[in-house]
């Protein structure tokens, strides 16, 4: 009887650690720093500021403003195929709609909020994203950009995003909630720049897999829990328990 309880006690433990790692798993990163910098300076308390003007004849976008998003992943152990980044535009001046914005690697990670502009590799693009009239969230999601934070696992990671279509005739501008929460809105965690990793590809257009969503750096609670799945292995634990505690009084029976 003895062996059985322990075996049981095994059992129940990992089954109580899988279910911690279903519910912590992931690797979403709150922002460390970002800025907007004018292709010399770059200047802190603008928000994710971004800006171009219209070229010469309507040959396209020149930029003007370039915003820049930085994350630690010193700490970063897991594995991730693509990754997602939804920015909340607060204000939109001049240009034309619809708007489009590229993410490129900066060209170092070592870069800070009011220092030199890092400035960013334009033939590497990590992901595009459309802002049509009416939306409310911008959303970049690609393997590319998976690789990208993947090769920068265990250091400083981050990206320049840059308007390259809807500038119009004379400048678009459009500004983006930062970690600071610049753009007013409540609450500043839900609209600040959000990062997840996910644990398969893109299909379609929409990242695959379970999405890897874990805990803040600010108060270590889950920001998406999966609640179905937290549900099902705990009702799978309620079963083996049972389970265990019919094998001990048939035990005790004979």
């Amino acid at each position: 009887m003895k062996r059985n309880f322990i075996i049981g006690l095994i059992v129940v433990s990992a089954f109580f650690l899988l279910a911690g790692t279903a519910i912590f798993a992931g690797t979403y990163r709150d922002v460390t720093k970002d800025t907007t910098c004018d292709g010399t300076n770059c200047f802190d308390n603008f928000g994710v500021y971004v800006q171009s003007s219209g070229g010469p004849g309507g040959s396209g976008c020149i930029t003007k403003y370039t915003g820049y998003i930085g994350w630690d992943l010193t700490n970063e152990t897991r594995t991730w195929q693509s990754a997602e980044l939804v920015l909340t535009p607060y204000k939109v001046t001049g240009g034309d709609y619809p708007f489009t914005f590229k993410l490129y690697p900066a060209n170092n990670d070592a870069w800070t909020e009011s220092g030199a502009d890092p400035g960013f590799d334009d033939t590497t693009e990590l992901a595009s994203a459309v802002f049509n009239d009416g939306d409310t969230k911008v959303t970049f999601v690609s393997d590319a950009l998976g690789a990208h934070f993947l090769g920068k696992k265990g250091g400083p990671a981050s990206v320049a995003v840059v308007m390259t279509a809807g500038c119009g005739t004379v400048s678009g501008t459009v500004e983006f909630e930062d970690m600071e929460g610049t753009g007013g809105s409540a609450p500043q965690s839900a609209n600040e720049p959000d990062l997840t990793f996910w644990t398969g590809t893109v299909q379609n257009g929409t990242p695959t897999a379970v999405g890897m969503k874990s805990f803040q750096v600010e108060n270590n609670t889950p920001s998406s829990p999966n609640w179905s799945l937290i549900a099902g292995l705990f009702a799978l634990v309620a079963v083996v328990v049972v389970g265990i505690g019919y094998g001990v009084r048939r035990s005790k029976q004979s």
